[in-house]
């Protein structure tokens, strides 16, 4: 139900139309019309009520669909990202320096391991942390070492979530293995590995692309910060802008918008891949990012929930 709202500020009086809109699952939110100083007549009243439900129910269409959790999820994530920050913060400058690159490493070895590489997670400790590299193939051990610098400048980045950050991220990740590539948004048709779902046509990528960070802009104000970063993935690999290598930077987007929010890395696991993988088609069969946001739960919970406690 709309209804009018005074407020006072020092000596001056504004009033607004309000309304506790239901925009998801369990969700509200309060969506307000500033209408001025002057409080305006019944008549007048009555025909802005209308335009603003009109308003309304346009803004609900835009965030229903994209509100995947329940409250009390979003409170178990919050709850459990505060824990561990708190735990973390504990830490002296050596503990906390191993556990981040600890969890390079297992980033590292998992995202490139979904993507094909043939390094094991030791062979990827060994040279990410000692500089010991395997007798493997070159082309894996580059990109793990790439995989390392573009994690460190998704975590040093000040720049806004835009095309050219996008391009730098897929460029330092790929210019030792991928020169003719690399940083170039892609010229052929491809599919998301494991997925096989339709992906933007290289002719339309300009377009899709500017509506895709529009849609960031609008929902990074409305969404949790896991939500947004289950919703910037699904997308991402749908437009699959990049001849190769879409997945490794989607899963840094993920991780971009996480960090960028607060909230702790996720790391998907090369043994769930196929469940990973099963929720990004659930996505595009559903046209709704809902099937990744709740598996980044799980995995969020996994790997933060405990983590740092005694004895764990």
């Amino acid at each position: 139900m709309v209804y009018l709202i005074k407020a006072n500020r020092g000596a001056k009086t504004y009033y607004y139309l309000a309304e506790n809109a239901r925009v998801g699952r369990g969700r509200r939110k309060l969506l307000k019309k500033y209408l001025g100083s002057a409080k305006p007549g019944a008549k007048q009243l009555a025909a802005l009520t209308d335009q603003f439900q009109a308003e309304i129910e346009v803004k609900k269409h835009a965030l229903t669909g994209y509100h995947y959790l329940l409250p009390d999820e979003i409170k178990h994530i919050d709850k459990t990202n505060n824990g561990f920050l708190e735990r973390y913060r504990q830490l002296n400058p050596t503990e906390r320096e191993q556990f981040d690159q600890n969890f390079v490493n297992v980033f590292v070895y998992n995202s490139n391991s979904i993507a094909g590489s043939t390094l094991t997670a030791r062979e990827v400790r060994l040279l990410l942390e000692e500089n010991i590299a395997p007798n493997k193939d070159l082309e894996d051990v580059l990109e793990a070492r790439n995989a390392q610098k573009t994690l460190a400048l998704v975590k040093a980045t000040k720049t806004p979530f835009d095309l050219g950050l996008l391009c730098q991220l897929h460029e330092t990740y790929f210019k030792d293995t991928k020169p003719f590539i690399a940083g170039k948004l892609k010229t052929k048709d491809n599919f998301v590995r494991g997925a096989r779902f339709q992906t933007t046509k290289p002719a339309y990528i300009l377009t899709d692309l500017k509506l895709y960070f529009s849609d960031y802009a609008r929902l990074a104000k409305e969404l949790h910060p896991l939500e947004l970063a289950a919703w910037a993935h699904w997308k991402f690999e749908k437009i699959h802008p990049f001849q190769d290598g879409n997945g490794r930077i989607g899963r840094l987007v993920m991780n971009y918008v996480l960090f960028r929010h607060g909230y702790q890395m996720i790391d998907i696991k090369t043994r769930e891949k196929q469940r990973y993988f099963k929720a990004l088609a659930a996505c595009d069969r559903n046209n709704a990012g809902e099937p990744l946001a709740r598996l980044l739960v799980k995995r969020f919970t996994a790997q933060y929930l405990h983590a740092l406690k005694e004895g764990k």
